[in-house]
């Protein structure tokens, strides 16, 4: 089982645990004390604070998109997933290769290439917020801190 302790926010992962976390983006790990609001974020949210998230049982669709279509096509396909309401954050992320979605869940990862809705669907189908470690029936993020103006990450 991957450690689920907490450190100061004022902490990265890498001050933590030599060479970060083991998946890219993280499925599980050491974190921040604080988890995000829900939403869709068009700048990066740190990976120590969905890293908490992910422990509640949200889901978070990451993605390296660049053109506008693209995005506005991800967000349709998230926001027409009732559960993405309560559970979801998406979020821009550099980290993984140019025209790529990865979507996470406690333990979970699953990278595609492009938008694919009916993939997006299924995940939120077969993971329905239940697979954080902290809460039997997942934690809704929006009890998580708004991000809305932040731009770290």
């Amino acid at each position: 089982m991957p450690s689920r302790n907490h450190f100061p926010k004022a902490m990265r992962i890498g001050d933590v645990v030599p060479g970060g976390y083991s998946t890219v983006p993280p499925t599980s790990g050491q974190h921040w004390g604080e988890w995000s609001d829900c939403g869709f974020y068009y700048h990066p949210l740190p990976d120590e604070m969905l890293v908490h998230n992910l422990e509640h049982g949200n889901i978070i669709v990451s993605y390296n998109l660049t053109d506008d279509a693209d995005i506005a096509a991800l967000r349709t396909a998230v926001e027409a997933i009732p559960l993405a309401k309560e559970f979801a954050i998406v979020r821009r992320y550099h980290e993984i290769p140019e025209g790529m979605v990865a979507i996470t869940t406690w333990g979970v990862l699953d990278r595609m290439i492009g938008v694919d809705s009916e993939r997006i669907a299924r995940f939120f189908a077969d993971y329905p917020g239940n697979t954080g470690p902290e809460f039997a029936n997942g934690l809704p993020c929006t009890t998580g801190i708004d991000m809305t103006q932040s731009s770290s990450g």
